[in-house]
């Protein structure tokens, strides 16, 4: 695998997976990604590209949004905004961690971070914060879907 650079493109901090894997897990059903993001533009423009490959995609506004969805319904992959109002991704993302939320398929939950401001975050931070991907918002829809798709391969074998 050649991972590219932090500036516009994602970030793999896993390794090499398959370039696409299956959207249908091993249970048969579409995977459920919670996206997080205060602007509702931008999380209807990254639930369109996510719907059109045939996620089940839920939105929410905040951290403590994001933290009752995955309480009451679970995801397999959590792609939340880096710098919000209540709550930033770096806090959701340690809170998460730290209370040990597994997928809905008790695999462990994909994190992804999506961000216009990017351009400062290390591989060393992403890795520390136990990040498994980060986007650089607007994202190319190609580099979304691979991101979210290396994220569940690897979940499924981790």
């Amino acid at each position: 695998m050649n991972p590219r650079e932090l500036n516009g493109h994602t970030c793999p901090l896993r390794g090499a997976a398959p370039a696409r894997a299956p959207l249908r897990r091993a249970s048969g059903r579409r995977a459920r990604v919670l996206v997080v993001d205060h602007p509702g533009s931008a999380r209807s423009v990254l639930a369109a590209v996510l719907r059109g490959a045939g996620y089940h995609v839920v939105l929410v506004a905040s951290g403590p949004a994001a933290l009752a969805e995955l309480e009451r319904q679970g995801a397999d992959v959590l792609l939340t905004d880096l710098y919000m109002p209540e709550m930033s991704g770096w806090d959701l993302t340690r809170l998460v961690r730290a209370r040990g939320v597994a997928s809905t398929r008790g695999r462990p939950l994909c994190v992804g971070l999506y961000s216009a401001v990017l351009s400062g975050v290390s591989r060393a931070q992403l890795a520390r914060a136990r990040v498994d991907f980060a986007i650089t918002k607007p994202g190319d829809p190609d580099a979304i879907l691979e991101a979210v798709e290396r994220a569940l391969a690897w979940a499924e074998v981790a």
